[in-house]
C-alpha cells in the first residue's frame, strides 16, 4: 500500500526500474508441482533404442535422467526423430500440467501493482512459449503482461540460454538494460540479470535462499510477492525518458 516503507536499496533499484522480466517458473507458478517428472524421462527413455536406455549413473547422467528438459536434449543427440518424439511427450506434460497448476500467491496483484505503476512486463521461462501462453490465458493473466519469451523446441543445437531469453524479452520491451529488472526466485536468475547488465529483484522462499541470492552482485531481495507489491505501489518511476537499446 502506499506510505510503506521500502528498504533504500530496493527502492533505488524500482525507480530505474521501467520494465519488468518475470521468470515463469517459481515466481508466475510452479508448472510440475506435485507432479512426477522422473514418468515423463522415464517416458522418453522407454521410446529410445535400447542400448541408449541403459542405467545413467554418473551426476549429469543423473541430472539428465531425473529432468525433462535434459532428457529431450539427450534424445535429440540420438536422432533428430527420437528428439521430436521426446518433444511431444514433454510438450503434452506441460499441457497437462498447465490444467493443475496455480499461480504463486500474490502474483496476480504483483502484475496489477506492474501495470498500475507504469512499468512494462514480460514474462520468460524455460518452457515452450505456447505453455506459458496457455497457463496465462487459462488464469485470466496473459492481458496483464506483454512479451512472452518461451522455447519453440529443446534442440541443443539452436535452443537458447536463459540469458539469451531474458535478452529478447528485454529488446522487445525496448528498453535500456539499466531500466529493467529480472524478478526471479534463484541464484541463477540473479547471475543472468548481472551478466547481461540488467537489475535483479529475487523473491527469497519460492526456491533459492536470501543469502545466495544478495551474493549475486547487483541484486536485492524482497521477502515475498506481496512486499514488492507494496514496494511497486510505494516508489514510482524517476523521471526522464527511455532511449530504447
Amino acid at each position: 500500500m502506499p506510505g510503506t516503507r521500502v528498504r533504500p536499496h530496493v527502492a533505488r533499484v524500482l525507480e530505474r526500474t521501467r520494465a519488468m522480466v518475470f521468470v515463469f517458473d517459481s515466481v508466475i507458478c510452479n508448472l510440475f508441482a506435485g507432479v512426477d517428472t522422473s514418468a515423463i524421462t522415464d517416458d522418453i527413455r522407454a521410446r529410445l533404442p535400447a542400448p541408449h536406455r541403459a542405467p545413467l549413473l554418473d551426476s549429469i547422467a543423473f541430472l539428465m535422467a531425473t529432468s525433462p528438459l535434459w532428457m529431450v536434449a539427450y534424445a535429440h543427440e540420438v536422432s533428430a526423430a527420437h528428439g521430436d518424439e521426446a518433444e511431444d511427450i514433454l510438450r503434452a506434460a506441460e499441457t497437462t500440467a498447465v490444467t493443475t497448476a496455480v499461480p504463486t500467491p500474490g502474483v496476480r496483484e504483483a502484475l496489477l501493482a506492474c501495470q498500475a505503476s507504469g512499468r512494462s512486463i514480460a514474462v520468460v521461462g524455460s518452457r515452450y512459449s505456447a505453455t506459458i501462453e496457455s497457463y496465462l490465458d487459462r488464469h485470466e493473466l496473459r492481458q496483464l503482461v506483454g512479451p512472452i519469451i518461451g522455447y519453440r523446441h529443446h534442440r541443443p543445437s539452436s535452443r537458447p540460454a536463459g540469458n539469451a531469453l531474458v535478452h529478447r524479452a528485454r529488446k522487445a520491451l525496448a528498453v535500456k538494460p539499466a531500466e529493467c529488472t529480472v524478478v526471479g526466485a534463484s541464484t541463477q536468475a540473479m547471475m543472468i540479470a548481472a551478466d547481461l547488465g540488467t537489475q535483479a529483484i529475487g523473491i527469497a522462499g519460492l526456491r533459492d535462499s536470501r543469502k545466495h541470492m544478495t551474493q549475486i552482485n547487483g541484486s536485492v531481495v524482497v521477502s515475498s510477492l506481496p512486499h514488492l507489491v507494496d514496494a511497486l505501489a510505494t516508489v514510482p518511476i524517476s523521471g526522464g525518458t527511455t532511449s530504447p537499446m
